[in-house]
């Protein structure tokens, strides 16, 4: 779950779940559906207590030049805009495992984390903490993923389509969805160049052209944060970890 505004695992109570909801329009593909599990909990579950934890979390403490968007300061800290980054979960367990595997402490550990799936990351780890990572705002930004376009030029969406604002069938009362959303998140990435979400079929030897190109795009975007990254950390890395499907099964 992402909640930019709550860190770590919080007890799910009227207070929490009213900080929860109001994130559903910020992230509304990601968050709606913890938000429908809770109610599904409360409702089926009455008696057990729902515990929440936030992806977001292990990027809490992202440098004010990193996590700071270049816009109008006053709007961005009164609606919350600013880069959360996502995957948090995943980047702290891989900080635990490699300290562990490497018999180092965690606080002495610096490392570049690379989620890679169908929603994909990378993540800066210096002295066990996060000092950047390629979401933002949203997971949108950053790697392309299965349907989701990563980053791109923030006006393509509206030379792609003049109905970029209005909202997409797929919104619901609870829901609200633009066509942006729908497009950038669910019919890009590598559905869009390859017709497939299955990175297993872009991956293979002989593979047609539109599969080659995203495997390229995909390996270009991640061979720039390495490097990016690598710089950042001025080379003292302990460590480059590949996660997920992708990365444990495509690309070691």
């Amino acid at each position: 779950m992402s909640m930019g505004r709550l860190h770590g695992t919080k007890l799910v109570n009227e207070e929490t779940y009213g900080h929860i909801a109001a994130l559903e329009d910020p992230v509304p593909l990601h968050n709606v559906s913890a938000i429908a599990i809770i109610q599904s909990c409360k409702i089926q579950l009455p008696n057990v207590k729902n515990i929440a934890s936030f992806g977001s979390a292990f990027d809490q403490h992202l440098p004010e030049y990193i996590k700071t968007y270049t816009i109008d300061q006053k709007i961005a800290k009164e609606k919350g805009l600013l880069k959360y980054g996502f995957h948090g979960n995943s980047s702290s367990y891989i900080t635990r495992a490699v300290a562990k595997h490497l018999q180092k402490k965690s606080s002495e550990l610096n490392m570049i984390a690379l989620h890679l799936g169908s929603g994909a990351s990378a993540c800066t780890i210096r002295n066990g903490q996060s000092i950047d990572t390629s979401m933002g705002l949203t997971p949108l930004s950053g790697l392309p993923g299965g349907p989701s376009s990563g980053g791109v030029d923030r006006s393509l969406i509206y030379h792609y389509t003049s109905s970029a604002s209005k909202m997409s069938p797929l919104s619901t009362k609870d829901l609200h969805v633009s066509e942006a959303e729908k497009i950038l998140n669910k019919q890009s990435g590598w559905k869009a160049l390859a017709g497939t979400t299955d990175f297993s079929k872009i991956a293979v030897p002989n593979a047609p052209k539109s599969h080659k190109l995203a495997f390229d795009i995909f390996i270009d975007r991640v061979v720039g944060l390495v490097a990016a990254y690598f710089i950042k950390l001025e080379g003292k890395v302990d460590a480059l970890v590949f996660s997920g499907d992708i990365g444990k099964k495509a690309l070691c």
